[in-house]
């Protein structure tokens, strides 16, 4: 019998070949290297026929920054999907190389008939927890407030974070006491990609160290896994192949925390041949390895 080689979902030959040589591991190196083999497909997305407004403050801090990407024919009653970066907790930013790198995954969604917004938030360590998903409340607020003046339906709004942004959205989401009231976090769903859910205060990282404080048995509490008291809200999660197996770990760790609570399993899936950063540039790119999944569980949430 013939071995058939699993799909990479239209990643390039040559792109697959290099993120799979830098192995299951997660690092500056890793990350620069990546956005410099992914910035030429970046560049090349057709971002013709979309209207971006810069810079719309959503709270009282100058990192409290968002923009909204509408289609210029303009669009009503129509799904949001609000974007939050990734960057460890101390740095990261809705928009790099003007708005090639993030401003992609917003674009995404105007291209699939939605508004994007992609949002930048308070970092560490000027920021501690819960900050970050205060953010995120705060974000979800101005858009549930303003959303219709771009077309938009302000119940028809999706969290999508990645990484630290992913951890900010879950604790957010997860958490009723983080809530604007009893009846819920406001939000139609929230994708969460590759967050680092869980917390050890025995071999904190700096960046941890510098969101969380110094190391305590508090970081237990500050965890996403083990506090979940939230489920009403519809989930979809995804990992990288080739993030670090803990935090892979992590992700299967709070499907199973979410499952034995509520008695449901969240949208999973790991997304082939990318790793930590790769998944969210490829966004846009031709690769259909997690974009048509976010649309379809977007548009199965809002239909069944």
């Amino acid at each position: 019998m013939n071995k058939v080689d699993a799909p990479t979902h239209n990643i390039p030959d040559d792109i697959a070949a290099e993120i799979k040589g830098m192995g299951k591991q997660f690092n500056e190196e890793i990350a620069g290297k990546t956005r410099e083999i992914y910035m030429p497909l970046l560049e090349a997305i057709d971002r013709s026929g979309i209207t971006v407004t810069s810079d719309i403050s959503y709270g009282p801090s100058e990192h409290n920054l968002l923009d909204v990407h509408v289609a210029d024919e303009g669009v009503s009653d129509a799904t949001t999907v609000i974007f939050f970066h990734g960057g460890g907790y101390v740095r990261g930013h809705k928009n790099i190389a003007g708005d090639v790198l993030h401003g992609n995954v917003a674009n995404f969604f105007v291209r699939n008939g939605m508004i994007g917004i992609n949002a930048t938030y308070r970092l560490a360590p000027e920021a501690k927890w819960p900050d970050g998903a205060e953010d995120v409340r705060a974000a979800l607020a101005w858009a549930r407030e303003n959303i219709a003046e771009y077309g938009g339906d302000p119940d028809k709004i999706f969290l999508l974070g990645q990484s630290a942004g992913a951890n900010h959205v879950s604790t957010y989401v997860f958490r009723k006491s983080l809530h604007p009231d009893k009846s819920g976090p406001g939000c139609a769903g929230a994708i969460l990609m590759s967050g680092v859910y869980g917390n050890s205060p025995e071999n904190a990282a700096p960046n941890q160290i510098a969101y969380f404080g110094e190391p305590s048995e508090k970081y237990l509490e500050m965890a996403t896994l083990g506090n979940v008291d939230y489920g009403d809200t519809p989930i979809m999660m995804s990992n990288a192949e080739f993030d670090p197996i803990e935090w892979e770990r992590f992700g299967i760790n709070l499907l199973a925390e979410f499952a034995a609570k509520f008695d449901k399993v969240p949208r999973y899936k790991q997304m082939r041949g990318h790793n930590h950063v790769s998944q969210v540039y490829s966004i846009g790119t031709g690769d259909n390895g997690i974009g048509p999944d976010i649309i379809e569980f977007i548009d199965h949430t809002l239909n069944s």
